[in-house]
């Protein structure tokens, strides 16, 4: 049995750790509320950018999206840090039931990318995922042209995220096609009245547009993941504080049966040794 000092450095151990579950649960929850703010914002520019397209497209009818078919470009988001449970696993499983012979993936996130390699998942491209918001703009710089390259080619028609996000405080997988558009969707947007005004051709004002597009919405799937993952490791971060606190109270009960042995003990050596005995 451990000796009452022993439990004693094992709870001083538990409480340190208490103290490194309590600061990532606290710094995962300001994550959260500061990517739920910035969430509706990226939405609603993206909602601008469509109906610009729509704009584009319905004062200027010889502009379409040419391509009828072609291969899909999968981009998936995952996480680089750990301890936010299935988080990168149930993407992996997403992918694996979604993913065509002729789909290219780009995945986000050393976990993630683990996750795919076990699965045997072949992928074109790799970028380290964030972690945190500010981390955002250096990360699309990377992969914005990168994807934009590999889009622009002929062969290539569709792209699509695979993004978690919150929904009603629960975690929902995402397969959003980004490009092209939903031409349904843009046909229910009501464009301006009026012709717009422009001294550029407007060819280039709509690759403009699908760039800008581009670019938002890989911005939203890095705060959507970002959002995500920061959920997962608080549910997790919780549940390891609830089993420290189990664990910190199974000890303080078997260090005062230990300290109560340990007295016992004291006493009937001091008894033994006839101290309290006279002639």
């Amino acid at each position: 049995m451990l000796s009452s000092s022993d439990i004693d450095k094992k709870k001083k151990a538990f409480y340190a750790i208490e103290d490194i579950v309590s600061a990532m649960k606290a710094y995962a929850g300001v994550t959260i509320r500061k990517t739920e703010e910035m969430v509706l914002n990226v939405r609603a520019y993206e909602d601008n950018m469509l109906y610009a397209m729509a704009d584009i497209i319905a004062h200027f009818p010889g502009i379409t999206f040419e391509k009828l078919e072609g291969k899909r470009i999968l981009i998936a988001f995952g996480s680089s840090q750990g301890l936010c449970g299935p988080f990168n696993e149930n993407i992996a499983a997403v992918i694996s039931d979604s993913m065509n012979n002729n789909d290219t993936l780009f995945i986000i996130g050393r976990r993630l990318k683990s996750s795919i390699e076990s699965r045997h998942i072949t992928y074109a491209g790799y970028s380290d995922s964030i972690v945190s918001v500010s981390g955002i703009p250096s990360a699309l710089n990377e992969i914005a042209s990168q994807i934009m390259n590999v889009y622009k080619e002929e062969e290539y028609y569709n792209l699509t995220f695979i993004f978690t996000y919150i929904y009603e405080k629960m975690p929902k997988i995402s397969v959003e096609k980004i490009l092209p558009p939903d031409v349904n969707i843009l046909n229910t947007l009501k464009p301006i009245k009026i012709t717009p005004l422009i001294y550029l051709e407007p060819r280039k004002i709509f690759n403009k547009i699908l760039e800008e597009l581009l670019y938002i919405s890989l911005y939203r799937g890095y705060l959507e993941s970002l959002r995500s993952e920061n959920w997962y490791r608080m549910r997790s971060m919780e549940g390891a504080s609830e089993n420290l606190k189990r664990h910190i109270s199974e000890l303080d009960s078997l260090q005062k049966y230990a300290r109560q042995e340990e007295i016992t003990e004291e006493m009937i050596e001091i008894l033994g040794s006839g101290m309290f005995y006279r002639r």
